[in-house]
């Protein structure tokens, strides 16, 4: 038997002596009280550790998906950084390897982690990701087969209005995530 369980028989035999089967009662009840409210304390509490790798993760993340955002629309249908001394085709190839980089490592960041993650952001990070592959793997396809259609084009101009709608909506699910982790008590 336990120190502290040893104490708790002490004291209800003592309540049992004293005060009857009331005192028993009430330090029965008293008890259960103190072991529920240990218990909902322990909802709200974060171990040091988990808060800072969770918070490094998100980090890390964001850092990827900035980079996707930056990269992944290959072929704008109005280029303004076309440079005048190179083929277009020569350029829309170094942005597809540039593109295909970032998202790589942004997909490798996220898949390696992804049980970590708030379910939120998992399913809109998957949710760009996906749509990034698609785009920059029909830019490969259109490079390998030298046609540069309108379709591409219109796939371009769509994720470049889906690309920072779905970085801002992760950016508040992070915020919001990491909000309820400082409400909760830090512990070491």
């Amino acid at each position: 038997m336990s120190e502290q369980q040893a104490v708790i028989v002490s004291e209800a035999l003592k309540l049992i002596v004293t005060g009857g089967i009331g005192g028993l009662v009430a330090l029965l009840v008293n008890l259960l009280l103190q072991a529920q409210k240990h218990k909902l304390g322990k909802k709200n509490t974060v171990h040091k550790l988990q808060f800072e790798k969770e918070f490094q993760l998100y980090g890390e993340l964001w850092k990827a998906l900035v980079n996707v955002r930056k990269t992944a629309v290959i072929t704008p249908t109005i280029d303004n950084r076309m440079p005048k001394v190179k083929l277009s085709c020569d350029v829309y190839r170094e942005r597809y390897y540039i593109a295909l980089d970032a998202f790589n490592k942004a997909k490798n960041l996220f898949e390696d982690h992804r049980p970590f993650y708030h379910d939120d952001v998992s399913k809109i990070t998957k949710d760009l990701l996906h749509q990034c592959r698609g785009h920059i793997r029909s830019v490969g396809e259109m490079l390998e087969s030298g046609n540069f259609d309108d379709k591409l084009e219109n796939e371009a101009d769509e994720l470049l209005e889906k690309v920072p709608k779905a970085i801002d909506e992760i950016e508040k699910v992070i915020k919001g995530r990491i909000g309820l982790l400082q409400k909760a008590e830090i512990v070491e």
